[in-house]
């Protein structure tokens, strides 16, 4: 039962980089049931809150942004260099994952900032850090 308990309130440190602009990023850093939660930041100036969600029977990955009363959400591509992963395939395993693109997020982002670089970051595709580990923690 401690090792349960340990494993489920144990913090992430997943950080992904925008590829097109690498002082934009996403910090996931807060584990809960169905998502990993944390920010997107435009060199230390926090742009609202992000969450990833696993892919369920239902849906595929997701991904959501909120700040105040704005919220907005799509699906999240997964890739293994230029593989798309998908829980249906058995060549990528999900903690080999290492790019991510969040389909709809800069034309969604579009309807609240003109911030022409977080813009130009949220349309491109984000690298995964080593620690993200497909939202598991990574063990030494």
């Amino acid at each position: 039962m401690y090792f349960l308990l340990a494993e489920i309130i144990q913090p992430i440190n997943c950080i992904l980089v925008s590829q097109e602009v690498p002082t934009i990023n996403i910090v996931l850093s807060e584990r809960r049931s169905n998502a990993l939660k944390g920010f997107i930041s435009t060199e230390n100036t926090f742009k609202g809150d992000f969450y990833t969600h696993k892919p369920t029977l239902k849906e595929p990955s997701r991904w959501s942004f909120e700040k105040k009363n704005i919220r907005f959400n799509g699906e999240a591509i997964l890739l293994e260099d230029n593989k798309i992963w998908h829980p249906y395939q058995t060549k990528i395993k999900s903690h080999e994952v290492n790019k991510v693109f969040f389909s709809g997020l800069s034309s969604q982002l579009s309807k609240v900032t003109n911030e022409r670089d977080l813009l130009k970051a949220t349309s491109g595709f984000f690298t995964i850090g080593s620690e993200c580990y497909g939202g598991r923690i990574k063990k030494s």
